[in-house]
């Protein structure tokens, strides 16, 4: 664990049991934390990285070397709980004041570092990870009716600022958790606004491109490594770090059988692997293809869900953990193509003129409201949730009226797409990194870009009418022809038939225990039907572009195993 903290300690500390970072404390505050800093009545922490950190140590009037907790220390004495918007960059803060009773706990801009929290009777405690509040029992591990409709209805996302748990909350992006005198309020502090765009097409290309350069420049000093898939954005950001670098690693991650087993569809129009060997031949990178086998993908199941904390995207996310420990041999950071279509538009959601009726990424509501028993449909209501849901998420993201409807339309869809699909990945990303031992570094979410970007027209992020065509024509004279006009392809799945069978064997298995919680509200019976069913893997996906039949397998395997392990508690 990296950071947990405690507002008003009144319980039995275990915090030793299940925290790796050192201890600090005053009166009745305390914070675990790798990087920690105190003066006075004053206890500070830091996780994660600062951008702006030379500017603010000059505004602060702090040496050199000043670390991240010393310098929110002093933001906190010279601009009080204001002080997170003075910081920049993927970092989460946390500031206790035991003389003044407050408590400031802060999360980066665009969400890149997780915050949890729990809080009542004027007491909180937060922590990086959700398992470490109920280990530490300032949560109890309870479901409640909200959690169920998020776990089935909206799942593997949640809402902003919820969790599956009853009792934990996660603090969103750009927002700051005040503890005053045992009162909680949350501040935002940062958002993506709609802002009138008055550059030219020639001007908002440059600009794009010298976000671009900015974004990757801050974090090409850690050398880091670099995802390449041959698709756009790991392919630009690997020809903006190999300019300056002629020992620039890259890895790719390919599965068993693969040619043999893919076949081409709408989400996935062809394989990369062609498309990385143009990449490593143009930049001259020092390139490794990870090869996965079935039986691993779902082995790891289990440990994706212990470093969420919560269920997820099964293979999705295990392909990625085990792709990051080859990664972890070989770096200790490595550059990631994530956010790119969030910020560009790539999804095909972002494409046509349907209206917006609901989550495009959440769909298939008629068979998640099918795998429940009678009485947890009656009771959960899923439709009316996921519609009741996005009818408000989209009035807080609508732009209003002075768009026009279309650009109005896919605002706010870009808004939603950052709130609920972006948030997920983001989790799984650092998750599954992490758990492997690696730093993933996201550049495509730097907030001045996502924010410059937001605001650019519609026809324009469609220039010469292809997706994500702002970005095309930003990074043109970098990529070949052939890198540079590819059509957007998601994150490499396995398409083979035996991963199916093999998460229907586990599936089956798992509906002949009759002591298992997934199904005190899941029917046992419809789950062995859909087991037993095609389980093609390129069908239409129920979440996302990549969850089919077998990842849904993958998804109930994993929130069983998430209920047992944490003995969760249906309270309804």
């Amino acid at each position: 664990m990296n950071y947990y903290g405690v507002y008003h300690q009144d319980y039995i500390q275990r915090s030793g049991s299940v925290c790796d970072a050192p201890c600090i404390s005053k009166g009745r505050m305390m914070l675990c934390a790798h990087t920690s800093a105190t003066r006075g009545s004053l206890l500070a922490m830091a996780a994660g990285r600062l951008r702006n950190r030379r500017a603010l140590a000059s505004a602060l009037d702090c040496p050199g070397d000043c670390d991240t907790a010393r310098l929110a220390l002093m933001a906190y004495q010279k601009w009080g709980a204001d002080y997170p918007a003075h910081l920049e960059g993927p970092v989460v803060t946390c500031v206790m004041d035991a003389e003044a009773d407050v408590m400031v706990l802060s999360r980066d801009r665009m969400g890149e570092q997780p915050v949890f929290y729990t809080e009542a009777g004027g007491r909180a405690a937060f922590s990086d990870h959700p398992d470490t509040l109920l280990k530490n029992a300032a949560a109890e591990p309870a479901v409640d009716a909200a959690g169920l409709r998020e776990l089935f209805g909206l799942g593997p996302a949640r809402t902003p600022g919820r969790t599956f748990l009853r009792d934990v909350a996660m603090l969103e992006p750009g927002c700051t958790l005040v503890m005053s005198d045992g009162r909680a309020q949350i501040r935002r502090y940062f958002a993506i606004e709609a802002r009138p765009h008055e550059d030219d097409p020639e001007r908002t290309v440059a600009t794009v491109r010298a976000l671009l350069e900015q974004a990757v420049s801050d974090v090409s000093p850690l050398n880091p490594a670099v995802m390449l898939s041959g698709g756009l954005d790991s392919t630009a950001l690997t020809a903006l770090l190999s300019r300056d670098r002629d020992d620039l690693q890259s890895f790719s991650v390919d599965y068993q059988d693969n040619a043999r087993d893919f076949r081409a569809n709408r989400f996935r129009p062809a394989m990369d692997a062609p498309y990385v060997r143009l990449a490593v031949q143009a930049f001259h990178t020092q390139h490794r293809t990870v090869v996965l086998d079935q039986q691993s993908l779902v082995s790891a199941l289990g440990r994706a869900v212990s470093l969420r904390g919560f269920p997820g995207m099964a293979d999705i996310d295990t392909s990625l953990l085990l792709f990051s420990r080859d990664i972890a041999r070989y770096a200790r950071n490595v550059v990631s193509g994530e956010c790119g279509d969030e910020v560009f538009g790539g999804y095909p959601w972002f494409r046509g003129n349907a209206p917006m009726t609901g989550f495009p990424w959440s769909g298939s509501l008629e068979l998640r409201e099918w795998l429940l028993l009678p009485e947890a449909r009656e009771m959960l209501r899923l439709r009316e949730y996921v519609g009741d849901t996005f009818a408000a998420r989209r009035a807080l993201a609508d732009p209003g009226p002075e768009y026009g409807e279309r650009e109005r339309r896919l605002k706010t869809m870009q808004k939603l797409c950052f709130e609920f699909f972006m948030a997920n990945l983001q989790e799984r990303a650092l998750r599954m990194c992490a758990g492997a031992g690696v730093r993933v570094l996201t550049p495509l979410c730097d907030d001045r870009l996502a924010q410059y970007v937001f605001n650019v027209p519609w026809d324009m992020k469609f220039m010469d009418g292809q997706e994500k065509g702002l970005f095309r024509a930003a990074v043109k004279d970098l990529l070949p022809e052939k890198l540079l006009k590819r059509t957007k392809s998601p994150y490499p799945k396995t398409c083979s038939p035996e991963f199916a069978r093999l998460m229907r064997q586990m599936t089956l298995r798992l509906a002949q225990d009759p002591d298992m919680p997934l199904f005190q509200i899941v029917d046992r019976r419809r789950v062995v039907e859909l087991a037993e069913g095609d389980l093609n893997p390129a069908d239409t996906p129920w979440y996302g572009q990549l969850m089919a039949g077998p990842q849904l397998l993958g998804y109930l395997w994993q929130v069983n195993r998430w209920m047992r392990e944490r003995n969760i508690q249906i309270v309804c």
